[in-house]
């Protein structure tokens, strides 16, 4: 349960400041309080939205980011273990049914145009992991993107020359000139966070 729970709220820099205090009331048993920090309504609430077709096929297709469910209901009886143990179950059926592409893991290897946005703080997928992508993919620009965490466009606070620049980007259809998100990372650069409150 707590692992499930600390990897949701460290995809963020605003959520991972109150994981301290999320994880104090789990361990006083405060679920009222953790129900409220999740944005839930009660505690049969659902982490729930649109499915992106990427996440299920990493999901289906790459053994670590496999949903067990067997596994996932031995994390210990709580409301959350339940709930991503529904999620797991989801996933289960879906994958049962989803194409497979065996080639999916591996070096890849391309000459297509390509924009990688890393936010600077995201503890699960930090622009280290790409740092050798040019290697095998020379048309590769690496965007480390500053005071963000793993969702690099739909919870930045300032998304708006991220987006001008990747549309520009998918528009132009050729290798990214670095000038647009050099300008546009240090203008996130001087943002100040928006924490919310305690």
């Amino acid at each position: 349960m707590a692992a499930g729970l600390v990897d949701v709220e460290l995809t963020s820099i605003q959520t991972a400041v109150l994981l301290p205090a999320v994880l104090h009331a789990l361990a006083l048993g405060q679920w009222s309080h953790v129900i409220s920090r999740l944005g839930l309504t009660s505690a049969t609430d659902t982490l729930s939205g649109p499915i992106s077709l990427q996440d299920v096929t990493i999901r289906c297709s790459d053994a670590w980011a496999a949903m067990n469910p067997a596994t996932v209901s031995q994390q210990g009886p709580s409301v959350y273990a339940a709930n991503v143990t529904i999620k797991a179950e989801g996933f289960h059926a879906l994958c049962a049914a989803w194409p497979h592409d065996p080639g999916v893991s591996g070096t890849v290897r391309s000459t297509v145009p390509i924009v990688f946005l890393n936010g600077a703080d995201d503890p699960g997928d930090p622009p280290a992991s790409v740092a050798g992508a040019t290697a095998t993919m020379p048309n590769a620009l690496l965007v480390p993107v500053p005071n963000t965490g793993h969702w690099t466009l739909n919870w930045n606070p300032h998304p708006d020359c991220l987006l001008a620049a990747t549309t520009a980007f998918i528009q132009a259809g050729h290798p990214a000139s670095p000038a647009p998100w050099d300008a546009c990372t240090r203008v996130l650069a001087s943002e100040p966070i928006p924490f919310p409150a305690p």
